[in-house]
C-alpha cells in the first residue's frame, strides 16, 4: 500500500507545479482531457485538477471552477484558464450540498489515502442527477508505468517525475467504491493504448473495439440517482 500521506503528495506537486506540462505526454494529457471535458455538463468543479487540463479542453468553461491540494498548482491553472482556483484536500471538498452538476477528476484519485472520501463527497456536492466523470491509470497497464519509473532511475529525460509511485485501484474496486456512495455508473472506456501523437488513428480504431480494454487510461463516467 502507499505510504505517503496527502499532505506528502500536495509537497511533491508544489515543487513539480512550475514544470509539470513540460515534463507530461502532450498527447495523453490532451485525450484524457478531451475525453473528461467531453462528459461535463452544467455547472462544474475540477478536484484535483492540476494544471487545469481538463477545463483548457472545455469549449465552454464559464461555469466551471478548478482545485488543486496544492497551491502552486492552483496559480498555475488560474494563470491558464483565467477562472476561478481553490486550493483544498480532495477528500473534504468545502461546498454546500448538491450545489454543482458535474465533478471531473483526472488521474488524482489513486493519490489518496482515503480514495472513497472523494466519492463520497462528489455524491454529496452533485445534485441530484449529476456526473461523476473520473480518469484513472488502467491497471492492466501497470507495467508500462513501472517500467517509466525503471527508466526514470536511470536519467532517460521525458519519464514525468517521480510522483510517489502510486498504486492503481482495479476497475472492480473503483466500481465497489462508487455503488457503496451511491451511483450507478453509466459507462467505462479504456482510451490511449499507444501513448504517440503519430499513433492517433490506431488508438481511436482500437477504442471502439474490445481492444480498448488495454487502454493506458479509464474514463468512468458515474451518475447520482435523481430519487
Amino acid at each position: 500500500m502507499r505510504t505517503l500521506t496527502n499532505g506528502q503528495v500536495a509537497r511533491i506537486f508544489e515543487e513539480a507545479a512550475e514544470s509539470y506540462d513540460a515534463r507530461s505526454n502532450p498527447y495523453t494529457m490532451r485525450r484524457r482531457a478531451d475525453a473528461l471535458a467531453a462528459r461535463v455538463v452544467g455547472t462544474a468543479l475540477e478536484v484535483g485538477g492540476g494544471t487545469a487540463a481538463v477545463l483548457q479542453a472545455m469549449p465552454d468553461r464559464s461555469r466551471s471552477f478548478h482545485s488543486d491540494i496544492a497551491f502552486p498548482m492552483c496559480r498555475v491553472a488560474r494563470s491558464k484558464v483565467h477562472r476561478p482556483s481553490a486550493c483544498f484536500d480532495a477528500e473534504q471538498i468545502p461546498l454546500a450540498d448538491s450545489s454543482v452538476d458535474t465533478v471531473v477528476s483526472a488521474e488524482m484519485i489513486y493519490y489518496l489515502r482515503r480514495p472513497q472520501r472523494l466519492v463520497s463527497e462528489a455524491f454529496r456536492i452533485l445534485r441530484p442527477g449529476g456526473l461523476l466523470v473520473l480518469s484513472t491509470t488502467n491497471p492492466v497497464m501497470t507495467l508500462l508505468e513501472r517500467g517509466r519509473s525503471v527508466l526514470r532511475k536511470f536519467g532517460f529525460p521525458g519519464m514525468f517525475f517521480d510522483d510517489g509511485s502510486p498504486k492503481f485501484p482495479s476497475l472492480t474496486r473503483l466500481n465497489v467504491l462508487l455503488a457503496d456512495a451511491g451511483f450507478h455508473v453509466e459507462s467505462t472506456q479504456g482510451i490511449v493504448s499507444l501513448p504517440f501523437r503519430f499513433c492517433h488513428l490506431l488508438n481511436c480504431l482500437l477504442e471502439r473495439t474490445p481492444l480498448q480494454r488495454f487502454g493506458l487510461f479509464l474514463i468512468i463516467a458515474a451518475r447520482k440517482p435523481v430519487d
